[in-house]
């Protein structure tokens, strides 16, 4: 992989997303919350680098594809499907080509979806900058007869300082804003589960009313499963694995 030279090394170059320098700030989209049916362009904002001296070389981004996803209502797991709740999830993300840090990006398709996308090669982000990349995103439709007053899809990213295998993570080569409890190998370390950027898809009330036996309808949350992260999270070029390192 000549162009990203397998990009690891020049790489000190691969991938994608969240908001200001601030040692604390976490990586997180620009627009986190959409009435259902609209359509706009977002951006996932890496907000800081791994730590003050390191530059930001790439980014991964990868959507819960609603095939083994788990379904939350009002924070309770249940036996139940996306399409329970969402109409036309599955394709609501297409990225949008902008070469401002990153010379390489492409999307993350399965299954004629767009599952996620990536970033990287190029001068990257400096460590006091951000960067937004930008994408147009679509808010799926909620199901009528559901009960879902709001559907919250949970992004998870990984922000890349450094090319390693996953057994040399740690916050000083890759900042993992995903779920510290799916037991991928992209889980973060966290005490809380509070890495995943959000997306909230709210109802359209006048155009799609809750069914009168709903009352205030339903917090609805999709969250990706543990084979699916491990599976897309990874950047992969020309068939080549990328990052992390085999």
């Amino acid at each position: 992989m000549k162009k990203f030279k397998l990009a690891a090394l020049s790489l000190t170059a691969v991938m994608f997303v969240s908001v200001s320098q601030n040692a604390f700030a976490h990586t997180r989209l620009n627009v986190s919350s959409q009435t259902e049916g609209t359509r706009i362009i977002n951006h996932m904002v890496i907000s800081h680098s791994c730590n003050d001296t390191t530059n930001t070389i790439g980014t991964s981004v990868v959507f819960p594809d609603g095939v083994d996803s788990t379904i939350l209502v009002d924070g309770e797991a249940v036996e139940a499907q996306v399409l329970d709740y969402l109409e036309n999830y599955g394709n609501n993300a297409q990225l949008i080509l902008d070469r401002s840090a990153f010379d390489l990006m492409e999307e993350k398709i399965v299954g004629g979806n767009v599952v996620g996308f990536w970033a990287g090669g190029g001068p990257g982000m400096p460590n006091n900058l951000n960067v937004a990349t930008p994408f147009r995103h679509t808010a799926a439709r909620i199901e009528p007869s559901s009960c879902a007053a709001s559907v919250a899809i949970k992004v998870s990213v990984a922000d890349i300082c450094e090319i390693t295998g996953v057994d040399g993570f740690n916050d000083d080569v890759v900042r993992l804003w995903t779920h510290n409890n799916l037991g991928s190998s992209f889980d973060r370390v966290s005490d809380t589960d509070n890495g995943p950027a959000t997306f909230t898809i709210t109802r359209d009330l006048v155009d799609n009313p809750l069914p009168g036996t709903c009352g205030d309808g339903v917090a609805v949350e999709i969250r990706p499963s543990a084979a699916q992260i491990d599976r897309d999270m990874p950047i992969v070029i020309d068939g080549n694995q990328v990052w992390p390192q085999n």
